[in-house]
Parts: C-alpha cells; sequence; structure tokens
C-alpha cells in the first residue's frame, strides 16, 4: 500500500507531501496544523483506513497485484471473449454451431484438466497460472483468421480450451488461498469492482477496433494486454499446495462442484444467448454493442461492491434470497422483452444495476469454502469439473433446441430452475459457516 512508502514506522512524514501541503495552503496556522497531522500518521493508521473502505483487499500487496491482474485479464477478455460469439455469427456460423463450439471448449477443457495437476506439482501454482495467462493470448491471432468452419476455427477451440483449463482452476486457487474469510465479500467486490472499470476499456476498444481496423488489430491488442497481465503475477507470493490429497478428499468437495456447475449452467444457456439478442438487435454493429457492455460493466461496478459489504456484515443468507429473486426477475425480463433496441437496452441496464449481488454472493462461498478445505487448489480442480460439466450440458441443450428453432430468449428460461437449486445450496454453504463462527473451533468441511 501507499502508505508503506510514504511513511515510516516511526511516524516521520517524507517532505514530498509536506512539501505539497505548505504549498497549497495559504493560513501559516492551517499550514501548521495539517502538517502536524500528517507527522502524527504512520503506515498502521493508513492500513487502518484501508481496512475500513475495503477490508484487507486494499492492506495486501498480494491481493493488490491479483486485482491488478485481473483487470487487466478481464480488459483482454473484452477485447476478445467478449465479442466471440458474436464475431462466430458475423463469420456466417449459425447459432446452433456456436453453440456446439463452446460446448467443444468446455469438454476439451474438461479432458485437459488432469495436466493442470501435473503442472502444479511441477512448476507451481503461480507459473501454472502465468502459463493459463500466456496461452490466453494465443487465442488472439487464432480467432482473427477463423472464417467460417475451418481450421483456424478447431485451432482456437483448442487453445482456448488448454488457456481455460490452466487459467481458471489455478486463478481460484490462489485467490482463495490468499485471501482472508472474513472480509471475502469485500474482497470479490472490490476485485469485480476493478474488473468491472477495466472490463469497459475493453469492449469499448474492441468494438471501435472490429468496426474501423478488424479483427487483426482488436483481437492482436487483446493478446498484447494479456502479455503485461502477467507481469503482477510474478511478485504474487507461492501459496503452499500438499503434493498429495488426503484420502477422500474429492469427496468433501460436492458442494463446489454443485455451485460451479450451476453457474457453469446458467452462464452458459442464458449469458452467450443474450449476448447474441444483444448484437442482433443493436443491427449487428460491433462498435455500438462494445460501448453498450462498457456502459452495462460501469453500471453494474458499484453494485457489487455494495452487496460484497453486505456479506461481510453478516447478511450472507439475505444476500442470496435477494440474489436469486432478481436473477430470477431479471431473466424473466430478458426472455419476454423482444428485440426492439430501446427495449433491450432498458432491459441490459436494469439487469446491469440488479446483477452486482451474483458475483460475491456466489464466489464468497466458493473461496470459503475452499478457504476451509484441505486444499484450495484441490477443491477448485474438483469445482471447476462441476462448471465444465453444466457448461457441456447447458452448450448441447442450447444447441440442440437452435437447431428445431427454439428462439435464444426461450433458451434463458432453462436457466430459472438452476438458479433455485443455487440458492439453496448456497444458503446451506452460509448457514453451516455461520454455525462454525457461532462454534469456535467447529471445521468447516468444504464440501
Amino acid at each position: 500500500m501507499a502508505g508503506d512508502a510514504e511513511f515510516s514506522t516511526d511516524g516521520a512524514r517524507s517532505p514530498e507531501p509536506v512539501a505539497f501541503w505548505q504549498r497549497s495552503l495559504k493560513n501559516e496556522a492551517q499550514k501548521n496544523q495539517v502538517i502536524d497531522h500528517c507527522r502524527g500518521l504512520s503506515g498502521g493508521t493508513l492500513k487502518a483506513i484501508a481496512k475500513l473502505v475495503g477490508g484487507r483487499f486494499l492492506a495486501d500487496r498480494n491481493l493488490n497485484r491479483l486485482a491488478l491482474h485481473s483487470a487487466l485479464q478481464q480488459m483482454a477478455w473484452g477485447l476478445l471473449n467478449g465479442f466471440s460469439a458474436v464475431f462466430l455469427l458475423r463469420q456466417g456460423l449459425p447459432v446452433s454451431k456456436i453453440f456446439l463450439c463452446f460446448s467443444g471448449i468446455i469438454a476439451l477443457r474438461c479432458a485437459i484438466r488432469p495436466a493442470v495437476l501435473a503442472s502444479v506439482r511441477g512448476i507451481g501454482l503461480r507459473s501454472t497460472l502465468i502459463l493459463g495467462t500466456s496461452l490466453y493470448a494465443a487465442q488472439g491471432p487464432l480467432l482473427a483468421s477463423v472464417h467460417g468452419i475451418d481450421f483456424a476455427l478447431f485451432g482456437y477451440c483448442l487453445v482456448a480450451a488448454v488457456a481455460q483449463a490452466f487459467y481458471w482452476t489455478s486463478y481460484h486457487a490462489i485467490f482463495a488461498a490468499l485471501g482472508e474469510s472474513d472480509d471475502r465479500g469485500s474482497q470479490v467486490g472490490w476485485r469485480e469492482l476493478l474488473i468491472a472499470l477495466a472490463g469497459a476499456a475493453g469492449p469499448a476498444a474492441g468494438g471501435i477496433m472490429l468496426t474501423f481496423s478488424g479483427p487483426w488489430a482488436a483481437f492482436g491488442a487483446a493478446a498484447l494486454v494479456e502479455v503485461f497481465a502477467v507481469l503482477p503475477l510474478k511478485g504474487v507470493i507461492e501459496p503452499k499446495i500438499a503434493l498429495a490429497a488426503a484420502p477422500g478428499a474429492y469427496s468433501l468437495y460436492r458442494r463446489g462442484i454443485v455451485l460451479l456447475g450451476t453457474d457453469g449452467w446458467i452462464f452458459n444457456i442464458s449469458g452467450w444467448a443474450w449476448s447474441l439478442i444483444m448484437f442482433q438487435a443493436l443491427r449487428a454493429r460491433y462498435d455500438t454493442f462494445g460501448g453498450s457492455l462498457a456502459l452495462l460493466a460501469l453500471v453494474g461496478a458499484a453494485s457489487g461492491l455494495l452487496f460484497g459489504r453486505l456479506i461481510d456484515l453478516g447478511h450472507a443468507r439475505r444476500a442470496t434470497v435477494i440474489n436469486a429473486l432478481t436473477l430470477s426477475a431479471t431473466l424473466v425480463a430478458k426472455a419476454v422483452c423482444g428485440i426492439d433496441a430501446l427495449s433491450v437496452l432498458a432491459v441490459a441496464l436494469s439487469t446491469a444495476a440488479l446483477g452486482g449481488l451474483y458475483v460475491p454472493s456466489l464466489m464468497t462461498a466458493i473461496y470459503n469454502e475452499a478457504k476451509a478445505s484441505a486444499c484450495p487448489f484441490r477443491f477448485h480442480f474438483a469445482a471447476e469439473m462441476g462448471w465444465d460439466i453444466g457448461g457441456i450440458f447447458a452448450c448441447l441443450a442450447a444447441s440442440a433446441l437452435c437447431a428445431f428453432g427454439v428462439s435464444l430468449q426461450t433458451l434463458i428460461l432453462l436457466a430459472l430452475p438452476i438458479v433455485a437449486l443455487q440458492a439453496f445450496v448456497l444458503d446451506d454453504s452460509y448457514a453451516e459457516r455461520k454455525t462454525a463462527i457461532a462454534a469456535p473451533g467447529t471445521e468447516l468441511p468444504g464440501r
């Protein structure tokens, strides 16, 4: 944190900030008062302020570096992955084939994931995350080369699967291992705020570049940003990972597997469908679509931070109910809003404003379960398999239904039953954690 560089432990203030105040204040008494106040502060005081504002997140250098990495990675995602479905649509792929491609990517990453375990054993968790980030950079040129169903498309699907397998398992494991359970909601909220701010720049720039410069410029820029996203990871400490799993360890991760399985279904059945609906409603223009994604990211940024703090204040179960109700309402609104551009944008904006609770409520429970488990990496290794299973079945179902003429908006309604299941499992997770906190010494099984 900045306080560590500007304040010494004995309270001595570096001369530069004092000089700033001396130049800014004209009244001599004001100058002396401000200088005395500044000299009375310490690095510990600033850390306390940071904790008050954002829990331990702003005061933790490892989490700060992860946040910077996450922001850069999300910017790259906005430049490339945010446009992947609509780009394939513009390249002539029917919607059913787009969903089929995504199911293939997820199935491949599920099959490749055991190699991630070998990588972590060989080079460590942080280096595996760096490898996954580097592989993300390789997607750009391949996607830019796609012109329908061709070899470039198959190459893109393969590299995307390998990148996702190595990246997400190691990323979630590091965030779970380094974060603190008591401030987890705020940590996720602050992360999502930074991701949203950086994520707004990605699609805005990507839409403009795709419209006026073409896919090589947009997706090449995404690859370059991914390269820069590696740099903050070099300063993150290496979490300790058990080389051997305890007997029956994976059977204890059932709840994490189910939770990420529900997310895999909800995202892949409704997220891609809504993206394609928005793109078509906005007359298939990349710049308009990208600008809309940027606006939605900014609208949703503050709500995620607010709701994350609500979880930390002990209202996690209440937040779970609110999240399930708002998520269900927004899914129904997306399904019935039609394809008029103004109606779609209005629903998208309201969804962004109300949807800030989804990621903090889900991922706070996931990270706390992982932290309480014997090995956060193996927890996420198993839980990511759950996401894959949910995503594969969602994309296959969407592909089959679209092939038979079912509309994209009807597909969105298929997420509703899974929202109820997710809320039930989240409530169980938070209820168990509340009981464990009330009874010190109780172990959380992380199942």
